[in-house]
């Protein structure tokens, strides 16, 4: 998996692909929804891991947050 952080809405490096935020979902409580989520978008993607997401990371964190959560 290759790492080409972008910029958030703030300025700050944030994650640009489905690999990259795959990782950080992964942190503390490996099996949770949210990486179940992003392991099916990765599955479903042609470029895999490396399948850019288009969404601000604002978006994604409250997208995932949530599932993270839940789990833990």
């Amino acid at each position: 998996m290759r790492y080409n952080l972008r910029k958030d809405e703030d300025g700050n490096d944030c994650p640009s692909t489905l690999g990259e935020y795959l990782a950080i979902c992964e942190l503390g409580v490996p099996d949770n929804k949210a990486v179940e989520f992003i392991q099916q978008k990765i599955n479903k993607s042609p470029n895999g891991e490396n399948e850019e997401v288009l969404a601000t990371d604002s978006q994604m964190r409250m997208l995932l947050l949530p599932m993270m959560i839940e789990t833990a």
